[in-house]
């Protein structure tokens, strides 16, 4: 691609734990909008676990937490630590996870500081990216966007094709089917209308997340690259991103009700990090994948009874050859074992 690198933070770097506070001025206009997109769908060893304070509350200190908080927290990353232990065993592949929520305060991580390739789940970031624009008054979310059958190509393209007569969508189609359905095109053409996946790059940034970064469009993104960096996050810098996309200062309140929505609403992972959920809880996914040996899913859940509480995920697989029961019983184990405090 033609976009100049964006500098990298290095990859330990723990920033992205820090309260990021957005340089975009919000302007609530989407109240007046409806949900009209919606239906469109042994722990030292040196193994890499942590357990990082979470964004914005820090580090809590050791006098001032109970002797039963510590214990649960050892546990929670003992018990996350064997689940991981165990699908790298039978997979030969790694795998990463991130959990804000299960231990309070913290957040509960297995390689969460480790990069893996995003695959689709960077879709969440590039809708959030429109919202904020549409709240800056730069975009509007009835903006129609022309489309050609070679946009189409062979790319996996539900909506676009239901669609190939009109010719064009808008920018509120596009975000809804790019989350609900994990549509390629409606994704690429989002990333044409920002000009290329650099400025997602540049937003990431502006939101306090130095790790993730976008360089290609769908499907070159979902392969390694030439740069060991294109196209990849980690666990720890997704769970805090998407955290403070959904529930902190990036975006609007109408915003953030139209963005949980759609990850509501999507289809592509009932047999991932949801399955393991508590029945009836409010929650919301976006799956990646690329067809051979990388399966990712990012979330959130909380109680519907209880919205003080909430638990958001990523996780990420890379390498290895996953039986596809080995990846549904392993991200249906960790939405369970993400969800046992509150549940």
């Amino acid at each position: 691609m033609n976009d100049a690198p964006i500098e990298e933070a290095p990859t330990n770097d723990t920033s992205t734990n820090d309260a990021p506070t957005s340089r975009l001025a919000r302007r609530s206009f989407l109240a007046r909008l409806p949900l009209f997109a919606l239906p469109l769908f042994a722990l030292p060893l040196g193994i890499p676990l942590q357990s990082l304070p979470s964004r914005g509350g820090g580090a809590v200190p050791p006098s001032a937490r109970t002797r039963e908080e510590q214990e649960r927290a050892r546990r929670d990353a003992q018990d996350l630590a064997r689940l991981a232990r165990n699908y790298e065993r039978r997979s030969g592949g790694r795998i990463g996870i991130a959990i804000r929520g299960l231990s309070p305060g913290r957040m509960t991580s297995w390689r969460g500081h480790e990069r893996f390739l995003m695959c689709s789940t960077f879709k969440v970031s590039l809708v959030a990216c429109i919202l904020a624009r549409c709240e800056q008054g730069a975009d509007d979310l009835t903006l129609r966007l022309p489309f050609t059958d070679e946009d189409i190509g062979t790319l996996w393209a539900p909506v676009i094709r239901e669609n190939r007569e009109t010719g064009s969508l808008s920018l509120a189609a596009l975000c809804a089917g790019a989350i609900t359905v994990s549509d390629n095109v409606c994704a690429n053409l989002l990333l044409r209308h920002l000009c290329g996946p650099r400025k997602l790059t540049q937003f990431w940034r502006e939101e306090g997340d130095r790790v993730s970064r976008l360089d290609a469009c769908e499907p070159a993104l979902n392969h390694p690259a030439a740069d060991p960096l294109a196209n990849t996050t980690s666990p720890c810098a997704m769970t805090g991103t998407l955290d403070h996309l959904l529930y902190g200062s990036a975006l609007n309140t109408d915003s953030k009700r139209l963005l949980r929505g759609w990850m509501t609403h999507c289809r592509t992972g009932t047999s991932r990090l949801r399955s393991g959920f508590p029945p009836g809880w409010t929650c919301g996914d976006k799956t990646g994948s690329n067809g051979k040996d990388i399966a990712a899913d990012i979330a959130f859940a909380r109680p519907v009874d209880n919205g003080t509480h909430r638990v958001v995920i990523s996780t990420y697989t890379a390498g290895g050859a996953a039986s596809p029961a080995l990846l549904d019983a392993t991200f249906r184990e960790i939405g369970a074992l993400a969800t046992r405090r509150i549940a």
